[in-house]
């Protein structure tokens, strides 16, 4: 027997009705089924006539909820790791891409419009949504993913984008190419600000470049003593490992733009806006203006272009307000021998403004003949506004720079630190007290240079 047959649909479906508005995307497992168990008792209670299938076992009861907790046949490719996106086409087919492999058109579709229907009221109803809308983007249970839904002429079209279990850290983005160990320390000494004065940065480039991604990895480089407030359309950011951070999201209800001038009455320290394109990039510079550090993403392919795409519609930001980010990174998709991959093709400081005019002074950039990402000039403009801020010289965060450098690598070659968790972990540890911590590593990486991935790690 399947609970995915017509004969069970009715009660899932009186099931959902009561759960809707209940259930919250970060719930426990025993709280949910709680409420299921009580809801279904109810409904069975009003059912004098018997007209509901029944349970002829405790085991059928239990893989029953096991069913109804699932997201039906999509399931299974929320389950398999090199699934990154689901495309469901109506009851035609479903689509998956998979890493490595692009784009596969499986061999699954739903048996019926009623079959589809119930697991688009799952997405809505798990995601604590009460009602279904013609578009809508939703959180899976426990963050797993995040689903895009629209109705259409040939019925509801959903695609999914898998959350990873394991978010990619800034020393697997090495690994992976997408920038240099140089560029890594350099992005160190943006987010963090040697404890004196963060950056504020905005990530650009194309829809899938690996905006988020870089912004998850950046994450790792806060302070543990820093509040931070993120704010998103739809919850992507993993803030694992950060203590006082609260995570907002927009709604119907409350805008991104609302919500980014309610997090000034949060105290923070830094506030990071998942994607800005509309009214919230006015309320982030005065954020800035404020002096509150902020970090951000936001289409554009290049630095100048994002600085375009500030000072027109409906952005409208003056160039003097414009001037207040200090750092620009684009990404950019490239092919190499057949090969797509994403990498960091610009760093780029402001230096200030002329004739109304926001002047660019790229750090880095990507060379396509040498096929790789270059030292344009090294930072200055920024490295100017910490010496002005503090005691520090030139000389000394040119040194730290480097030194953070080695310390990057040395932490790739133990081989150690797999984990968003722990990689940020030992960067906060670093920031507390930098020549214990580096003085332990170098120690730890002499001992066992080709250290075990899985074994044990401390260095606190």
């Amino acid at each position: 027997m399947s609970f995915f047959d017509p004969e069970w649909y009715t009660l899932t479906e009186k099931l959902l009705d009561r759960l809707s508005g209940k259930l919250r995307v970060v719930q426990a497992q025993e709280e949910r089924e709680a409420l299921a168990k009580s809801a279904l008792d109810q409904i069975f209670h009003e059912d004098t006539a018997k007209q509901l299938p029944r349970f002829t076992s405790q085991l059928q009861y239990q893989e029953f909820f096991k069913a109804f907790y699932s997201y039906d046949l999509i399931e299974q490719y929320l389950e398999d790791p090199r699934v990154e996106d689901i495309m469901v086409n109506d009851v035609r087919s479903i689509f998956v891409h998979k890493t490595g492999g692009g784009l596969i058109k499986t061999g699954d579709h739903f048996s019926s419009a009623r079959a589809l229907h119930i697991t688009v009221r799952k997405l809505f109803v798990f995601g604590g949504r009460r009602t279904i809308r013609p578009v809508a983007d939703l959180e899976l249970f426990d963050v797993r993913g995040r689903a895009n839904v629209i109705t259409s002429p040939w019925g509801p079209q959903i695609t999914i984008t898998r959350a990873k279990k394991n978010p990619l850290t800034i020393l697997d983005l090495i690994r992976l190419d997408m920038l240099t160990v140089g560029i890594a320390a350099q992005l160190w000494m943006y987010v963090e600000g040697f404890s004196i004065r963060p950056a504020n940065i905005l990530i650009s480039g194309g829809p899938g470049g690996g905006k988020t991604t870089l912004m998850n990895a950046l994450l790792s480089f806060v302070p543990r003593d820093d509040r931070l407030v993120t704010i998103e359309d739809t919850l992507e950011l993993n803030t694992e490992g950060l203590s006082n951070c609260s995570r907002l999201e927009s709604s119907t209800e409350l805008s991104l733009a609302a919500l980014v001038k309610n997090s000034l009455r949060m105290r923070p320290d830094r506030i990071v806006v998942g994607e800005v394109r509309g009214d919230e990039a006015r309320d982030m510079m005065t954020a800035m203006n404020l002096g509150k550090y902020c970090m951000g993403t936001l289409h554009a392919n290049s630095a100048r272009e994002t600085v375009l795409r500030l000072q027109t519609e409906p952005m409208n930001i003056p160039s003097i307000m414009v001037s207040m980010v200090d750092v620009f990174i684009v990404l950019k998709k490239i092919h190499l021998d057949g090969k797509r991959s994403r990498t960091v093709a610009e760093v780029v400081e402001t230096s200030g403004m002329e004739r109304d005019v926001v002047l660019l002074a790229p750090v880095w950039s990507y060379d396509p003949k040498k096929k790789q990402v270059i030292e344009t000039s090294p930072s200055s403009s920024f490295r100017d506004r910490l010496t002005s801020e503090s005691a520090l010289s030139s000389k000394a965060i040119m040194n730290e720079t480097e030194k953070r450098t080695k310390f990057i690598q040395m932490m790739i070659d133990s081989g150690q630190f797999n984990d968003l968790k722990t990689v940020t972990e030992v960067f906060q540890l670093y920031i507390d007290n930098p020549d214990q911590t580096y003085g332990d590593l170098e120690v730890m990486v002499k001992k066992n240079p080709k250290a075990d991935a899985s074994a044990p790690v401390d260095l606190a």
